[in-house]
């Protein structure tokens, strides 16, 4: 009986190891930059941060990037880190497009095919933002399209 009772036990607790949605912690990424450089999560400043992962060429991803450049106030004292697994033949024009290189708290790049951001939250539709707090805390995240406003609400918050 007591065999069992440890087995159960030993059961739930792997179930609600592999149960948990979303990392606590920001991911260990490595990205390249538009300009060549790396930067990774070991470079991020104390303070909040906003991770989002997209693509490209997703609609959803362009709209919210161009809500979010107008809204900008809402990030303005974040760290705003963009990272995409798409070639740097994309990324840049989308860069370009949106002016994200004049925004000195963004940084924006590709993990390439490494694929460890995507897995790492488990991502299965674009835009992926998740957002920490000052103390590096996961504070809440957002997959697919979502209304801008209440990701703009929940930025504020923080």
């Amino acid at each position: 009986m007591f065999r069992k009772l440890t087995f159960l036990f030993l059961m739930l607790a792997a179930f609600q190891g592999f149960a948990q949605t979303s990392p606590q912690k920001i991911a260990p990424f490595q990205i390249r930059l538009v300009n060549g450089q790396q930067y990774t999560s070991s470079q991020l400043a104390a303070g909040p941060v906003v991770l989002i992962y997209f693509s490209p060429d997703c609609e959803h991803c362009q709209d919210f990037t161009k809500d979010l450049v107008k809204n900008y106030n809402v990030v303005a004292n974040k760290q705003v880190v963009m990272v995409t697994f798409q070639a740097m033949d994309m990324l840049k024009p989308f860069v370009n497009q949106y002016r994200l290189g004049t925004y000195p708290n963004f940084k924006v790049g590709t993990e390439g095919t490494s694929y460890l951001v995507q897995r790492y939250y488990q991502i299965r539709s674009f835009p992926y933002i998740a957002i920490y707090d000052k103390k590096g805390n996961l504070v809440r995240t957002f997959e697919g399209e979502q209304p801008h406003a209440e990701i703009f609400k929940a930025l504020k918050q923080i």
